[in-house]
């Protein structure tokens, strides 16, 4: 029977306690369904005459309590100034200011040059720093050094054409029936005279 909190078994002993611990697991937000469950295992355990002697620890299953998760904290947390009854000072007005440095007591036309004085400095220093801002644009990017390597390549080109030239002469010469690169000088007369009668004897 349920009358608000309390709770109401009649019921033996044993069964008294069991439902107690289900009641007050109830009360500390562990759904019954958990202790439930054990006690269907136990019933069908105790059914069985070799198990009654044995441990029954590694039949019940075991819960385990889940903490919920906490609040998620602010990653700019704001900080509460200290309470103070008086309240915040109150800032200067302009004549204040004045007062205070002595430009109340001055004419208008000496406060009006004071003014202009102080607009045509900044307007100076706005002026500079635009001038500043164009001759950028005329300054000269720094050159880089030139590479050893680069001297060298008029050299190796000269070098690698002498080469070509040697090759193509090589080549003309070992061509079947190419005429020689430095041609001997032609026989003389007297030579071909010689033999002509030498082949007129023998006939």
């Amino acid at each position: 029977m349920n009358e608000g909190q309390q709770e109401n078994v009649i019921f033996r002993d044993v069964c008294v306690l069991q439902v107690r611990k289900v009641v007050m697991d109830t009360m500390k937000n562990i759904h019954p369904i958990y202790n439930i469950k054990t006690l269907m295992i136990k019933r069908e355990l105790s059914k069985d005459p070799e198990l009654r002697a044995q441990s029954w620890e590694r039949f019940l299953p075991k819960f385990r309590h889940k903490n919920l998760s906490k609040r998620k904290e602010p990653k700019k947390k704001s900080v509460k100034k200290e309470y103070t009854p008086f309240p915040p000072p109150q800032p200067e007005s302009k004549v204040d200011k004045e007062l205070s440095t002595g430009e109340f007591f001055l004419r208008e036309s000496v406060k009006r040059r004071k003014k202009m004085e102080e607009i045509k400095v900044k307007q100076g220093v706005a002026l500079t720093k635009k001038q500043e801002e164009r001759n950028k644009a005329f300054i000269p990017p720094k050159e880089k050094p030139l590479m050893k390597k680069a001297a060298k390549a008029p050299t190796e080109g000269k070098l690698d054409i002498k080469a070509i030239k040697d090759k193509v002469k090589k080549a003309k010469t070992k061509k079947l029936g190419a005429p020689p690169v430095n041609p001997s000088p032609p026989a003389s007369s007297s030579t071909d005279k010689k033999k002509n009668q030498k082949t007129k004897s023998k006939s």
